[in-house]
């Protein structure tokens, strides 16, 4: 029978690999959920030049992972079968809010809600470039 000291580190042990699984679990993988538009344009993401056989039929079904935040053109750089590339931030929702840094952390992304505010009033903290 282990004694004392030897069955406290295992129950730390233990506890510690929970903690770590939860938090694991916590941290939700920001996905496209829903597209915006009807028909969305597939970007090439180092070049931001449209692909030439983005057609329609070419969309990945969702869900969609995001791999970042959206570059100063406004592109999402999303992942689907494996194969990354950017689609316009304002044309898809994803499941948590995704902040387009150029627009002083305005959510271009996620599913808003209802306001009767006009988006970016009151935004006088913001430092525009």
């Amino acid at each position: 029978m282990p004694g004392l000291p030897a069955l406290r580190r295992e129950v730390t042990i233990v506890l510690v690999l929970l903690g770590l699984v939860g938090s694991a679990a916590a941290q939700e993988v920001v996905q496209v959920t829903k597209l915006r538009t009807p028909k969305v344009t597939l970007f090439d993401c180092g070049t931001g030049v449209k692909k030439p056989d983005s057609a329609q039929k070419d969309v990945p079904p969702l869900p969609w992972r995001v791999l970042d935040t959206p570059t100063e053109a406004g592109l999402l750089k999303v992942t689907a079968g494996g194969e990354p590339f950017c689609v316009r931030a304002y044309a898809v929702e994803t499941n948590r809010p995704v902040a387009a840094a150029h627009e002083c952390q305005e959510m271009v992304a996620a599913t808003q809600p209802r306001s009767g505010a006009t988006r970016g009033v009151g935004g006088a903290d913001c430092k525009k470039k």
